[in-house]
């Protein structure tokens, strides 16, 4: 029997049960977190040495409940204060998972339907009747964004009135004042717009049908049992043991206070936390020990279209080095947040930044997940490239870029996988890769970042670079290559 890299991991850090086993699985498993953590902190030392942003930190998850953190940089510039893998973070809209997985638990009970009409619980408020698409409107449509409802974040001087005028605490139903008697952006169900204002009706669904808060909800069911003790409601000036973030290079804590009020985001986000926290509750979501499968598969299933296809209920579901990956990423002034959990090695990923409105902080968060989780694969496996299997790799993807600069689609087509052929076969290899190359426009630069194992397992190697082009200024551009027949041969393509 052929064990894959997650059963080896699963029999390595799970299945001991003698007491001189489970000593010895106790030392393997610290010498993986110990190896793990010496590879992150030396990956986190160099990002920060090339893309300059106060601090970062990355957690992770394994299987068998293993995990941990490391930190570079700042939690503070001006005093020059070390940012630490406990300090806390606003996560932005990850906490929209939790909100999600609120909804999920309570229509597993049999309190809340999906498919619904929100009318049901808030059609009695004065406010309803003037909310778009009001009458039509499922929790569904909410949770995948496919509402038609306008996002507030985005009206009416919203964002300045946050800065300026956040010394209280905003009611829910201000924050909807905002969309009130707009029109809607699409017909309910029909589109896909990502939206605020969907969460915070979302919010207080959930509020009615469990009879307590939102946090109270998302504290009993999921954060005590699963001791995630340095995840927190973001919902005061003031938090505690929060690493002071930067925007636009300002610090947004000054005298230990925030200078707008956390507790406007609510439901779109509403959580501080930790990259490992982050990490341990994606593992335990999206790896079936929080929701039923038939949970999950509404979850993962309940996508909408265009630029919605791969959003379902609170969580992005996309293709990557490492296969399929769920997650989501959040964004708060002066955070930029990511996890991802990559199901074929049960394994999540989260990283936290402590500055947004950055060009260097969003290009390094942008593939810092799928990076990390690479590493740490690696790491697992033992298996790295060789220095000449590495040149070689890069080399020929230099070679098929350069073609695929000029236009050559056919002589490109020619290194391709034989899978990719059968998927692209003649002219289709061109009438997709065409307007998916107009998206970004023509190149300007391009400096080679780095090739190695993408999936160990599958032997698949992503040759990675950071690019320029007309439409796209920073981007991150990936070959993906597999031996065939002793010759590297690209299959796949990606520019983020």
């Amino acid at each position: 029997m052929t064990l894959s890299l997650r059963h080896v991991l699963l029999v390595t850090l799970l299945l001991a049960s003698a007491p001189a086993a489970a000593r010895a699985q106790d030392s393997k498993a610290e010498e993986a977190r110990a190896r793990i953590l010496r590879a992150v902190r030396s990956r986190l030392d160099e990002s920060r040495a090339t893309f300059k942003f106060p601090g970062a930190a990355v957690g992770f998850a394994l299987p068998g409940g293993l995990s941990a953190s490391a930190s570079t940089g700042f939690a503070d510039l001006e005093t020059k204060t070390p940012l630490a893998p406990s300090d806390r973070m606003p996560a932005g809209s990850v906490g929209k998972t939790f909100v999600a997985a609120v909804a999920l638990k309570l229509a597993e009970e049999g309190r809340l339907d999906l498919d619904e009409k929100v009318a049901r619980r808030l059609g009695g408020e004065k406010w309803f009747a003037r909310l778009p698409n009001g009458a039509d409107v499922t929790l569904r449509m909410l949770l995948n964004h496919s509402s038609g409802i306008p996002n507030h974040l985005e009206l009416g001087g919203f964002m300045k009135r946050l800065f300026k005028d956040s010394s209280r605490d905003i009611g829910h139903e201000e924050l909807l004042a905002y969309v009130l008697d707009r029109k809607p952006l699409f017909p309910a169900g029909r589109g896909y717009h990502y939206s605020d204002t969907n969460y915070i009706l979302a919010g207080m669904v959930v509020e009615r049908a469990a009879g307590r808060s939102l946090y109270e909800e998302v504290a009993a069911r999921f954060l005590k049992p699963l001791k995630l003790e340095r995840t927190i409601p973001s919902d005061s000036h003031v938090l505690p043991e929060v690493a002071n973030g930067y925007s636009e290079g300002r610090p947004v804590i000054v005298g230990g206070r925030f200078q707008f009020n956390p507790q406007w985001e609510w439901a779109g986000g509403g959580f501080a936390s930790t990259a490992e926290d982050l990490a341990r509750w994606a593992r335990a979501l999206y790896g079936g020990d929080v929701l039923g499968k038939k949970s999950l598969e509404e979850m993962f299933g309940s996508t909408t279209v265009g630029e919605g296809a791969g959003y379902g209920l609170g969580v992005e579901v996309r293709r990557g080095k490492l296969g399929t990956v769920y997650g989501h990423d959040g964004e708060f002034p002066g955070y930029l947040s990511d996890v991802r959990y990559f199901p074929k090695y049960d394994l999540a990923v989260a990283v936290q930044v402590n500055a947004d409105e950055s060009e260097a902080a969003t290009r390094f968060a942008s593939t810092a997940v799928e990076d990390f989780a690479q590493l740490v694969v690696r790491e697992l496996s033992g298996r790295s490239l060789a220095a000449d299997e590495r040149a070689s790799a890069r080399a020929v993807a230099e070679g098929w870029l350069r073609l695929v600069d000029a236009g050559q689609f056919a002589e490109s087509s020619e290194s391709l996988s034989a899978e990719m052929k059968a998927k692209y076969p003649g002219a289709k290899w061109e009438a997709v890769l065409r307007p998916f190359l107009s998206r970004v426009g023509k190149l300007k630069t391009r400096r080679f970042k780095g090739a190695d194992y993408a999936d160990p397992e599958a032997g698949t190697v992503a040759v990675d670079f950071d690019s320029s082009f007309a439409k796209a200024e920073s981007a991150s551009e990936t070959v993906t290559l597999k031996r065939e027949a002793g010759a590297w041969r690209v299959t796949g393509y990606t520019i983020r």
